[in-house]
């Protein structure tokens, strides 16, 4: 009788255990960015000098960037070189200017580190917006390039380790932001 009254009891404390585990992974994921407290891990922005940030959208790059050269690809080459654009900017449908509660939210998104291992990889990359950050002199000093599809991105060498943001997260601040233009849109 002990021994099933214990079984029956290790049973219970076992599914309660589960029970908890599943709630919060799903909690988790569910996550919607709506304050700093929400922030895991908060660490100053490396863009000093930063003044304006854009967003922009376009149809899939890598099916329209010609602008390569002998020792890059389309997936390696520099998408900022001296402190300009480097393709074809008439292929932008959307650029967008954050407004500062817009851009303090995006600065927070990308110093945070809650989606590093929710979010996994998809084994491709089809990017369609641009982050730009840009100093008082109106000159690109730093940018992330996003597939909000297969959850990847490329982004200058001051912005690296920024990137713990959730891809559902940043595609709501896009929304906010007056994007319209994504993944589902293209064909």
């Amino acid at each position: 009788m002990r021994k099933a009254l214990f079984l029956i009891f290790i049973l219970i404390a076992i599914s309660c255990k589960k029970e908890n585990a599943e709630s919060s992974i799903v909690n988790e994921k569910a996550k919607v960015f709506k304050s700093q407290s929400e922030v895991i891990k908060r660490r100053d922005f490396p863009l000093k000098n930063l003044s304006k940030v854009e967003v922009l959208s376009y149809e899939d790059r890598m099916r329209w960037d010609r602008k390569i050269t002998k020792k890059d690809n389309k997936y390696t080459k520099d998408l900022v070189v001296d402190y300009k654009l480097n393709f074809d900017s008439t292929k932008v449908k959307e650029k967008v200017v954050l407004n500062s509660v817009l851009k303090t939210e995006l600065l927070e998104l990308m110093s945070q580190d809650s989606c590093k291992v929710v979010e996994g990889l998809a084994d491709c990359y089809m990017p369609r917006h641009m982050i730009l950050f840009r100093d008082k002199k109106n000159r690109i000093i730093g940018y992330k390039e996003l597939c909000l599809s297969c959850k990847g991105f490329r982004e200058s060498k001051n912005l690296e380790n920024y990137n713990g943001f959730c891809f559902s997260q940043m595609e709501e601040l896009f929304k906010k932001a007056g994007i319209k233009y994504f993944d589902d849109d293209y064909e």
